[in-house]
């Protein structure tokens, strides 16, 4: 008897950055204190282009100006312990960015509070300052989210290859080859979508990430065949499951409009990196030698502040 597995796969996502900082400047006329967001434009004040940063990208802002940092940090979730200018101490910061239609952003401890932008749980905000401030010169990066599930796929591809190099020597009479690289491809196609209502990536970050010339479009996939779920086919364990997982760079974002069909679009993207198809139980949430729960990297709540390990 055939059985067909494949249906149950699905596609989750992290947005990794470009492991590379963006000069930075922060402005006392970015400070929008009443809104809770800042502006942040490059060495000369000029906002920086678009799609540098967008609503889900996890920022990681440091800057040696002897001032700290025009903020207010909160220490906790609830908002009620806070530390003022945050300085060398406690710097770098890392939060989740809600970017509106100008730019400006909101800093978030949590993927879910950047995507909905409920106005609570932030995990700074900006602070007033008189307008005759000189400016902060920053250090900006994207560093790695959490994976999250991509939403309205349809369905994907993804091939491997190996590259071969001729050995023969002269005078042999049949061609040798010697193997070399592991390289990889693939392909996901999406309905399109623009508003995130479950808390899942969207095609519209894909789009987005394509265009982040500055900050990079890697990301880290995995790609399921059979997906670990609750409601499993028969002679599986429910937290068994068969997926790749990659180190891609996306190289492509087409988009199909037809007028009596929803739209669509397709993403291609070659590994960059290390890629593996794994198969069995997915890895357990990590914890402290004392065993406590850190949660995931979704989610910077647990942590207080977070602050760079060595």
């Amino acid at each position: 008897m055939t059985v067909f597995a494949g249906h149950y796969g699905q596609v989750e996502l992290k947005r990794v950055g470009g492991g590379g900082s963006i000069n930075a400047r922060i402005s006392p006329a970015n400070l929008l204190v009443s809104r809770k967001r800042i502006n942040i434009g490059d060495p000369d004040g000029i906002d920086l282009p678009n799609g540098t940063i967008t609503t889900g990208d996890r920022i990681r802002l440091t800057t040696s100006d002897s001032r700290g940092l025009p903020l207010r940090l909160y220490t906790n979730a609830a908002n009620t312990t806070y530390i003022d200018n945050p300085g060398a101490g406690v710097l770098p910061i890392e939060f989740f960015a809600n970017v509106d239609a100008m730019g400006a952003i909101r800093m978030y401890r949590s993927f879910s509070d950047a995507i909905n932008n409920p106005g609570v749980r932030f995990l700074a905000v900006p602070l007033s300052v008189s307008a005759l401030a000189a400016p902060w010169q920053v250090d900006m990066s994207i560093v790695e989210g959490g994976f999250h599930k991509l939403g309205q796929v349809k369905g994907f591809t993804f091939s491997t290859d190996r590259d071969s190099t001729e050995i023969t020597s002269l005078g042999e009479r049949f061609k040798n080859f010697a193997q070399s690289g592991i390289s990889g491809s693939g392909t996901v196609d999406c309905l399109f979508s623009f508003k995130n209502l479950n808390d899942e990536e969207i095609p519209l970050a894909l789009c987005e990430l394509v265009q982040k010339i500055e900050a990079g479009a890697k990301f880290a996939g995995k790609f399921y065949l059979l997906e670990p779920r609750v409601q499993q086919i028969p002679g599986y364990a429910t937290n068994e499951g068969v997926w790749y997982e990659v180190n891609g760079i996306m190289t492509r974002a087409g988009i199909t409009v037809q007028s009596d069909q929803i739209v669509e679009c397709s993403f291609d993207f070659i590994s960059a990196g290390a890629f593996a198809l794994k198969s069995g139980v997915t890895p357990v949430e990590i914890t402290t030698e004392a065993d406590v729960r850190i949660g995931t990297d979704a989610d910077l709540t647990e942590l207080g502040l977070l602050v760079e390990a060595n």
